[in-house]
């Protein structure tokens, strides 16, 4: 049988590269839906992720036809990688039943830690980009990755991850491109700082600020001390958006003054 789904599953990446433009979004979604209805999930995961299968090169060219620009059809390849991920988050962290039961906090074991990183890479720069529907769903599988399987606790997304999301969604909001999704990101920012509260007012807020360009350094640490460290919900959603209002003030101010003027 997995003989038979590498076959059928190079036949259809082929197929797809071929005609992805002329098929249109409804009949590749029915295309996908056809695929993951005629296999059980377990039977897709073994052909996709088994090491030396030719379907583990179906995962790495989904997640390059995902990195261009081809709109009609990324929705449902970003669905497709989720599902991936989510059903089968053991072929990347190996956890063992004692270790669920006991909590332990042992440490870590990672697999197939490139695939992983690629993935995410993926879903991190569709919030560079303008489609408000892409960066809506996607925000919502992080979510449930997080919610489902701690993603933003694991060690990997923590040590080389979790700053660019957490800049990347700020960044968002800083410049109102996506003002229909403020209280989706807000939630998303604060569900990653909840990861690491002290490390996230100590370290990334000044971080963020450093790179911010248009700012006096007064400005920046007046910006950082009006941040207070609170960590319920509600007090930090308000303190977000009191930095971004801010923020926009202060470079709106400063690039409206003639140089030489002494900036607020």
């Amino acid at each position: 049988m997995s003989d038979v789904t590498d076959e059928m599953l190079s036949f259809f990446l082929m197929l797809f590269q071929a005609l992805r433009v002329q098929m249109g979004v409804a009949f590749t979604e029915q295309i996908i839906q056809t695929f993951l209805n005629m296999f059980t999930r377990e039977q897709l995961a073994v052909s996709i992720l088994q090491e030396g299968s030719s379907g583990s090169n179906v995962v790495q060219k989904f997640l390059k036809i995902l990195q261009r620009s081809c709109p009609d059809v990324k929705a449902e390849m970003f669905e497709l990688l989720f599902q991936i991920l989510h059903h089968n988050w053991r072929f990347f962290f190996k956890t063992s039943v004692l270790s669920s039961v006991q909590r332990s906090g042992a440490e870590e074991v990672m697999e197939n830690q490139a695939q992983f990183t690629s993935a995410m890479q993926v879903f991190g720069q569709s919030f560079l980009q303008p489609d408000i529907h892409i960066f809506k769903q996607n925000l919502s599988y992080l979510e449930i990755l997080n919610s489902k399987h701690k993603l933003y606790h694991r060690k990997l997304f923590r040590n080389a991850m979790l700053f660019h999301f957490l800049n990347v969604l700020l960044q968002v909001l800083l410049h109102k491109s996506h003002d229909l999704l403020q209280d989706d990101i807000t939630l998303a920012l604060y569900n990653m700082a909840a990861v690491d509260f002290p490390a996230f007012y100590s370290s990334f807020l000044p971080e963020f600020l450093n790179g911010c360009q248009g700012l006096d350094p007064h400005q920046r640490t007046t910006l950082a001390r009006h941040f207070t460290p609170e960590r319920d919900l509600p007090s930090f959603s308000q303190g977000v958006y009191r930095l971004v209002n801010d923020l926009r003030f202060y470079r709106l101010c400063n690039g409206s003054l003639p140089q030489g003027t002494l900036k607020l």
